[in-house]
């Protein structure tokens, strides 16, 4: 139990040092895209390429976890993470900013659904579901120092926060190697090269309803990041130490929702319950933002719809291991699939509607949550274990 505690412990540490990373540079990443030239469309396509190779990836990481072991492919996503970063801040053309986002997805897909697997190895009942919050938490804590550090040094040059981001990468490496454990006691052995597909066996999946949800609310969320700086910027005069402030904010909302209620929410609803509320909410906040008309309401409406989006992640995660019959690396690895297909189509769409009109994102993203819910409905509740 202690080991389990220690590496639990270790593995909070890493995603939060990592998520700040990533945190960096989202306050200064449209700016950086349409400094080089790249408009909303531009940018959209931009951050689809990275959801792109997490989606042909992914799984493969996944298989390859499953027979292999966590440790080591955590450990290759977190050096090619830090390389990635470092690239960016060297960046001086579009082609070149498209080039790094197409191999950072490519190694950073090994980190999160191995992450996710691992504590699939370690927990079980309830305390999965805890499990997952608490890597949630780790992530909003990198997400509330990331952003607001990102802001303020994007101010200073774009190239800053992308060469912090690496530095904390490569800095978390030698710590993951020499405290993280491996978790996975029994290794397949098979072929890890990957053959994921979107075929008919896959829409037959048992667990495809989770993976679409997972797909719808990854869509959504990807619309609002990739609108959120133009929309914030066009409506309220934001800039980037106004996002880090914002993104800062949603980061202490993620902590608290999924690092000290969902343990809690769990046992009094059920992971299914979780998933229906969390839809409903996010897709309230998600129209809400369109009436906000200064910065306090602005973090108070972005705020609603992340507390949605917080309270599914974790429950998801929980219900695939839970109902997996292909291995917990593979079954998160398709998943993660579902999450950057969503992640592709997101940004693209969200650009494309956003130069139409900047309110369309919005309600498009707010209608497919409720959609979804109302398709999902009493469907999901065959997941219950």
């Amino acid at each position: 139990m202690k080991s389990n505690t220690r590496a639990i412990a270790v593995l909070f540490a890493i995603l939060f040092l990592v998520m700040m990373g990533f945190g960096i540079v989202i306050p200064i990443m449209p700016f950086f895209v349409t400094d080089l030239g790249g408009g909303p469309t531009v940018l959209g396509l931009f951050m689809a390429s990275y959801s792109l190779m997490q989606f042909f990836f992914a799984p493969f990481w996944g298989r390859l976890s499953d027979r292999i072991g966590r440790r080591p492919v955590l450990l290759i996503g977190l050096l090619g993470y830090g390389f990635t970063f470092i690239l960016f801040g060297f960046a001086s053309k579009l082609w070149m900013i498209f080039a790094i986002r197409i191999l950072s997805g490519i190694i950073s897909s090994a980190t999160l659904p191995t992450a996710m697997a691992y504590i699939a190895d370690t927990t079980e009942g309830n305390e999965r579901s805890k499990g997952m919050g608490l890597m949630g938490a780790a992530m909003g804590m990198g997400m509330i120092f990331g952003p607001a550090i990102g802001g303020w040094l994007g101010h200073h040059g774009f190239a800053l926060p992308f060469f912090a981001a690496g530095a904390l990468c490569l800095l978390t490496f030698p710590f993951a190697f020499f405290f993280l454990s491996e978790s996975l006691k029994e290794k397949t052995i098979g072929n890890t090269r990957f053959n994921f597909k979107l075929s008919m066996d896959t829409i037959r999946h048992p667990l495809f309803l989770l993976f679409t949800l997972a797909f719808i609310s990854n869509f959504t969320m990807a619309m609002f990041e990739t609108t959120f700086a133009l929309f914030a910027a066009a409506k309220i005069g934001f800039g980037p130490r106004e996002l880090g402030i914002l993104f800062a904010v949603l980061g202490v909302v993620g902590v608290i929702v999924q690092g000290s209620l969902i343990g809690r929410l769990v046992k009094r609803f059920g992971d299914i319950n979780l998933i229906k509320g969390g839809l409903f909410i996010a897709a309230v906040g998600m129209l809400s933002i369109l009436d906000a008309h200064s910065m306090f309401f602005m973090l108070v409406t972005t705020s609603v719809f992340y507390v949605g989006i917080s309270l599914i992640s974790p429950s998801l995660s929980t219900l695939v291991t839970k109902n997996s019959l292909d291995g917990q690396g593979v079954s998160l690895g398709l998943m993660q699939s579902f999450g950057s297909l969503g992640r592709i189509i997101g940004p693209v769409t969200g650009g494309i509607l956003y130069g139409a009109n900047i309110s369309i994102p919005y309600f498009s993203g707010a209608a497919f949550l409720l959609l979804i819910l109302g398709i999902a409905g009493k469907r999901i509740n065959k997941y219950a274990v």
